[in-house]
């Protein structure tokens, strides 16, 4: 049983209430809203986990509270809002040995599980393109109020997080330009990105327009092409004959490609009727790698690598809020993302190529094309706008 400390209980957090009263192995035992003293029920003595659920420009400083108390945290996305404080989430959790989790449920998503394992069995040959949005009408309220104080991707995690799920393992990201519409008031942003092993990445925010749901998850490579939204589509060059299915017989395929391990908890949570499965499978598999590693603390082993994600993802896809705001409002100039999970990069500031910046200078549109041009014939196109 892992005893949990719930801050925050507004809608989010009531949601999670009773998500948490469905989870075998959860004891809510504390929770308190922001209003109240939330530092108590951050460092209650006998709490292993803080949930935190409340609004995000709370998380950095309520997440530092509880590690340096000794608590395990789990955070609503995104995990922070600029750079700097993804960079002090990954330094505190470094100095007290605890572990920060930011929950991002669209990796528990059922095609992307099976998208996942094809992908690790190579099936699709050599990833070399992915695209993925949060792109869909949302009403008006605190969310559109956030993205109108951002220039960029105020929101990237749902559709970032699968598609780093998907990159070389070893791999992270290097650098990314990004161009928001124009529009006053709410906008749209488009962003490219560009891993070190050179997987390109479309990333996509569209909360205004009139239009439905979409998260892309569109998976290209060298031997075929999956694509969740708008229609499940696969596409599988096998020997010499050609996969291609669509509509429920593309989810039917992917999915028979989901792990048992995790197949078991979508079965058993759809046998106790959860109403959204992905949630139910980040919560189990959140609280059951915490009991492990609750364990083995008190046994005095070294801790076993059981969580499906770290401070590290938690910083790097949540960095992409400020990154995408500071390339969009230069023009689109290229801005290259700090290593978080390297120690002698530690407290890096972002690098941007542009205007105003130490050691740049601004990047014009035909160096951004020329660059894609050279992109497109695997020369590293960071270079174009570095030494210019």
């Amino acid at each position: 049983m892992v005893n949990i400390s719930l801050i925050g209980l507004g809608q989010r957090g009531q949601v999670t209430l009773e998500r948490l009263g469905r989870v075998p192995n959860a004891n809510v035992m504390v929770k308190c809203d922001v209003e109240t003293d939330w530092r108590e029920a951050a460092t209650h003595p006998d709490v292993d986990l803080v949930w935190i659920c409340t609004p995000w420009e709370w998380h950095m400083r309520m997440a530092v509270t509880a590690m340096q108390a000794g608590k395990d945290v789990a955070l609503e996305v995104p995990a922070a809002m600029t750079v700097a404080d993804c960079e002090t989430l990954v330094r505190v959790a470094r100095e007290t040995g605890r572990h920060c989790v930011m929950l991002e449920n669209c990796c528990y998503d059922t095609w992307h599980l099976g998208v996942r394992e094809m992908v690790r069995r190579g099936m699709l040959g050599r990833v070399k393109h992915l695209e993925g949005a949060y792109a869909h009408t949302v009403p008006e309220g605190w969310m559109r109020a956030h993205g109108r104080r951002q220039g960029g991707n105020p929101y990237p995690t749902h559709a970032l997080g699968p598609m780093c799920q998907l990159l070389p393992d070893g791999d992270t990201l290097d650098y990314l330009v990004s161009l928001s519409s124009p529009i006053p008031g709410d906008h749209t942003n488009t962003s490219l990105i560009r891993s070190d092993s050179g997987v390109s990445m479309l990333l996509h925010y569209d909360i205004s327009t009139p239009r439905p749901y979409s998260r892309m998850q569109t998976v290209c490579g060298t031997l075929g092409f999956l694509q969740k939204y708008p229609l499940p589509t696969v596409h599988l060059e096998m020997g010499k004959d050609v996969l291609e299915l669509s509509g429920d017989e593309a989810v039917e395929y992917v999915e028979g490609f989901i792990p048992p391990h995790f197949k078991s908890m979508i079965d058993e949570g759809r046998a106790i009727g959860v109403p959204n499965v992905m949630n139910y499978m980040m919560d189990r598999r959140l609280l059951d790698a915490i009991e492990q590693i609750r364990q083995a603390r008190a046994e005095g082993r070294p801790e076993p690598v059981c969580l499906d994600m770290d401070v590290y993802d938690a910083a790097l896809w949540s960095s992409v809020i400020e990154l995408t705001d500071m390339s969009a409002r230069r023009g689109s100039a290229p801005v290259m993302f700090p290593r978080f999970a390297l120690p002698e990069d530690k407290g890096e500031s972002p690098r941007v190529t542009g205007a105003g910046h130490p050691g740049g200078h601004f990047v014009t549109l035909s160096q951004v094309l020329l660059a894609l041009l050279l992109y497109a014939q695997n020369t590293p196109a960071k270079e174009c706008f570095i030494n210019a």
